[in-house]
């Protein structure tokens, strides 16, 4: 082997292991990318209604999730309606919402809707 051939190999053994070392390692900075940090968590959880219409003994709540999979639970009496809606939280805004529709044990009549996560009453939909 010439002295030559020699000086290639250790070239290529060192980046080799150079690359090596930086796949291990990860290469990538401790730093959060501004990127990173405008990710959208997927938690799973409780979620505030942003808006409802009365459907009489159906209501329909919108919730600011994407494509969240929304569940929603009911308590209901004589004076008011609690729904609750547990969803993912994934990407929020107005682009894109979830909608669900809510059955009551019998028309809502007079009776005030409460969303269950802020315990107030939230926006009604118009139409």
């Amino acid at each position: 082997m010439t002295q030559r051939s020699r000086s290639s190999s250790r070239a290529g053994f060192a980046l080799a292991s150079v690359s090596l070392l930086a796949l291990v390692t990860g290469c990538t900075s401790a730093e959060p990318t501004e990127q990173s940090e405008q990710r959208p968590t997927e938690e799973r959880g409780p979620q505030p209604i942003v808006g409802w219409s009365n459907g009489g003994d159906i209501q329909v709540v919108v919730i600011g999730t994407c494509n969240g999979d929304p569940v929603a639970t009911v308590e209901e009496d004589d004076e008011s309606v609690t729904i609750t809606v547990t969803s993912t939280l994934r990407s929020p805004g107005d682009a894109c919402q979830d909608s669900i529709k809510v059955p009551l044990d019998r028309p809502l009549g007079d009776r005030e809707v409460i969303d269950g996560v802020t315990g107030e009453a939230p926006p009604g939909i118009e139409g």
